[in-house]
Formats: C-alpha cells, sequence, structure tokens
C-alpha cells in the first residue's frame, strides 16, 4: 500500500522514515500508516494520530503532556480512569471538562480544577 504526498509514492516504511515532519502529518491526515505513527518522535504527529482516534491504549502512556491531553479529549471513557491522576493539571482539566468521576477532582492539588468541579457538581444538584 502507498500515497502520495507532494507528488511523491511513499509507503509505510518510507512515512516512518520521513524526516520532514510536515509529510508525517499529512499521511496521518490522509488516515495512512496510523498505527506506525503512533510512535513517531514527534509530540505534534502522535497527538494528530490520537485525534484519529487511533492508539490510545497506547499514547495514555505518553511522556507529553499534549499527547496524553489529546487522548483524554478522544478516548473512550473507559480510558479516562487511567488519566485522572495525571501529573499534568491541564490533562486532569480535559477529564473534568469531559464531566468524568467529578467527585474524584473535589479536592485535586490545583484549586481551579477543584473549584470547577464544585461549581459543576453544585449546578447539577440544582437541576
Amino acid at each position: 500500500m502507498a500515497v502520495v504526498i507532494n507528488g511523491k509514492c511513499y509507503t509505510e516504511q518510507d512515512i516512518i522514515k520521513e524526516k520532514e515532519e510536515y509529510i508525517r502529518l499529512e499521511s496521518v491526515d490522509l488516515c495512512f500508516a496510523l498505527s506506525e505513527l503512533i510512535f513517531d518522535k514527534s509530540p505534534l504527529v502522535r497527538c494528530a494520530v490520537a485525534r484519529k482516534k487511533v492508539g490510545h491504549e497506547h499514547l495514555v502512556h505518553d511522556d507529553n503532556w499534549k499527547v496524553r491531553a489529546t487522548v483524554a479529549m478522544y478516548c473512550e471513557e473507559h480510558l479516562l480512569d487511567k488519566l485522572k491522576e495525571d501529573p499534568s493539571d491541564f490533562v486532569r482539566f480535559v477529564v473534568v471538562k469531559r464531566g468524568y468521576d467529578l467527585t474524584h477532582f473535589i479536592d485535586d492539588e490545583d484549586d481551579e480544577i477543584a473549584s470547577i468541579v464544585r461549581y459543576q457538581l453544585q449546578n447539577s444538584v440544582i437541576a
């Protein structure tokens, strides 16, 4: 299988070895070689793959908080359990914005997250 990007034909192996990030991003946009690009060196490429809802089981453990936050935005609910204890405040914020296990975050170390959760919980009781 192959794809043509900028007039050049690429196989999956070519895409993996491609030095130009924009070519690898275009490959993601075309949904080509996604399972291989889960392991790309670029967090931007891995985020793009996560937006395509591919590789979340692996990317949920990514070293880059932006990749994990992207996973939190697009993943199935069962993976949010792995992200609710994330060291990144932003990743936990995304989990909260999705409304997942809000009571877990009432006493979050980040005061803003805890405040948002208390507000959401208060409004859900009133409604």
